[in-house]
Order: structure tokens, then C-alpha cells, then sequence
């Protein structure tokens, strides 16, 4: 799937974390939607801050284990309420371009919300538009079913960046796309959008 822009923005709530990451990169984000509390990776740490002030809460920091755990259970329970947003890359994607795609383990798609200007599921970006239609979204993909998406982004547009970042476990697919469509033009976007994809790589099965 390569739908990259969001309108409406997607709201939160109705799906819990796809997956938990096979590992973490400074700048994620474990967010309590319930409580707006929120932990972002920082210098391997996770530190504390709530969504309406980002400073250090001083509460006390939490380990890649802890939240591992904790996303463990947010996926098995259905838990809705807590979020994990992947850090945004820069403009440098990092990583080092495919020559092979990594086969050993599934995936989460994520993609730019452009509303939002953050990554959600791609589950989610189906339900700001159908709701019933993202139960039938995976949360989670296959390694053959990952290689398949990125095949046809590649396929459908040019140029294309693809780079695989071995140390935080994710692929980075960005591309530009043209916003002619009316309702695009209507929400405010440029002639040309920026497109993001994000593959999580989680050891969970899709």
C-alpha cells in the first residue's frame, strides 16, 4: 500500500500499538493517551514528560525493556490507549541503501500524516477514512509482503530513496508525489508532497 497523505487527520484511539519494535531509536515516542503522559527516547534512555509540556517530568526514567514490555502488553490486550510513534528522520535518510532486504523478520508500516505532521500506523490512516475497512488491515506484515510494498513504490515513482538503518531495525522509503487532486489542494498542499514510509521491524508474527 502507498497512501501517504491524511485527510482528515488520523484521530487516535481505535487501535492499539501495531507491533513492539524489534528495537528503538533515539526520538520514539510511547505516548498514554488516557493520561497524555509521554516518553521519549534520549540518549537510549526513556525520559518522562506529558504532551502539553515536553520537559523532564524527573519521575524517573524508563529502559528499551520496560517499554518493550509495556507495548507487549498494550499489543496482546488491545490497548488502545497507549501509542508508539517512530522517530521522524531527518532530512539525510539514515541507514544504508537495500541491496537485500532484511527476510528474518515481519513488519509495522508506518507513513507520514501530513495533518499531524507525525507517523501512524498505516491501519490507522485507512480508518480516518473507513473505519470498518482498517479491521481488515494488518497490523503487522510479512518480510515477502514488506519486499512486495516497496517493490511497487519503487515501481510507481522516480526518484525514489530506500535505505535500511540496521541499528534502529527500520526501512526508510521517501518519495515526492504530485497533490492535484482537489480535496489536496482544498487542505493546503503544495503542488508536490513529501512521502514517508517507515518499516518497523518486530519479531511479532503478521
Amino acid at each position: 500500500m502507498s497512501a501517504a497523505l491524511s485527510v482528515p487527520s488520523v484521530r487516535a484511539g481505535l487501535f492499539p500499538p501495531p507491533c513492539v519494535p524489534l528495537r528503538f531509536t533515539d526520538g520514539d515516542r510511547f505516548e498514554w493517551t488516557h493520561t497524555r503522559d509521554v516518553w521519549t527516547r534520549t540518549d537510549g534512555l526513556w525520559v518522562p514528560s506529558s504532551q502539553d509540556d515536553p520537559r523532564d517530568d524527573g519521575t524517573g526514567t524508563w529502559t528499551d525493556a520496560e517499554v518493550s514490555a509495556c507495548l507487549s502488553r498494550a499489543v496482546e490486550g488491545w490497548d488502545a490507549r497507549h501509542r508508539f510513534v517512530p522517530a521522524r528522520p531527518g532530512h539525510q535518510l539514515p541507514g544504508r541503501p537495500i541491496l537485500n532486504l532484511p527476510t528474518a523478520h515481519n513488519a509495522a508500516q508506518y507513513v507520514l500524516d501530513h495533518q499531524d505532521d507525525r507517523l501512524v500506523p498505516v491501519r490507522d490512516l485507512v480508518a480516518a477514512h473507513d473505519e470498518d475497512a482498517a479491521y481488515d488491515v494488518p497490523g503487522v506484515i510479512t518480510a515477502q509482503a514488506t519486499a512486495r510494498v516497496l517493490s511497487g513504490v519503487v515501481a510507481e515513482h522516480d526518484p525514489v530513496r530506500v535505505r535500511y538503518d540496521e541499528p534502529a531495525g527500520r526501512i526508510y522509503v521517501r518519495y515526492q508525489r504530485p497533490s492535484d487532486f482537489g480535496v489536496w489542494r482544498e487542505a493546503g498542499f503544495p503542488p508536490a508532497v513529501t512521502c514517508l514510509h517507515v518499516f518497523v521491524l518486530t519479531e511479532q508474527g503478521a
